[in-house]
């Protein structure tokens, strides 16, 4: 009687915590599927790069000798007061040129450092907010290397967060909706079985398929 007792208010604290975690992540999960589908299909009404706003612009700053990467990367968007994350920083040949992306939601700098000189060529690109919900699935917590510069703005920071406790709600549904499959009928115990294995087999298939 006890060990039925304890297993029937296990099932209801379990059903609790799927109503009010699932009402808790429901508009993250619409966000990142709203966003999700705007990166997979190139819709009409969400086609930001035709409607980009570019400004160039140049400007001369002072440049230490420092010819690592990042910390070059970093120095040039303190003097700049750039933030965002960084992309594909890559010297010339010569080491007299310095160019890479910095990204955040909604706005992109092409930047182009002389180091002899230290004049600077940045190409402002601004997006419409269409552009902003696509980048959400492709902001990240920063390298070592990156912590000690301008990384991210605000918004970064607090997606990046929202992220990982979205990630760690689904995987607590995921694992307490097991349980429940578990406890139902026979008949509803096959269905789930269909479902689980169907699902299974075409993620692994994906994956192999990716690599």
């Amino acid at each position: 009687m006890d060990s039925t007792k304890q297993k029937n208010g296990l099932i209801k604290w379990n059903q609790k915590v799927h109503i009010y975690l699932g009402l808790f992540l429901l508009f993250f999960i619409l966000l990142f599927g709203f966003s999700g589908l705007l990166l997979n299909h190139h819709w009409e009404f969400a086609k930001s790069w035709e409607k980009r706003k570019e400004i160039s612009y140049e400007k001369t700053i002072r440049i230490s000798k420092e010819r690592e990467g990042y910390t070059l990367v970093n120095e040039i968007m303190n003097k700049l007061n750039l933030n965002g994350s960084i992309y594909n920083p890559k010297f010339s040949s010569d080491s007299a040129l310095l160019s890479f992306i910095i990204a955040k939601p909604g706005t992109r700098y092409d930047i182009q450092a002389y180091l002899d000189d230290g004049k600077i060529i940045v190409k402002e690109v601004r997006l419409d907010k269409w552009e902003v919900m696509r980048s959400l699935h492709k902001l990240r917590n920063p390298t070592s290397k990156e912590q000690s510069g301008r990384y991210q703005s605000a918004l970064a920071s607090i997606w990046s967060l929202s992220i990982d406790i979205v990630s760690a709600g689904l995987i607590i549904i995921c694992l307490g909706g097991w349980y429940l499959w578990l406890q139902i009928s026979r008949k509803r115990l096959y269905l789930g079985l269909i479902s689980i294995t169907a699902g299974t087999i075409l993620c692994i298939y994906i994956l192999f398929f990716l690599n």
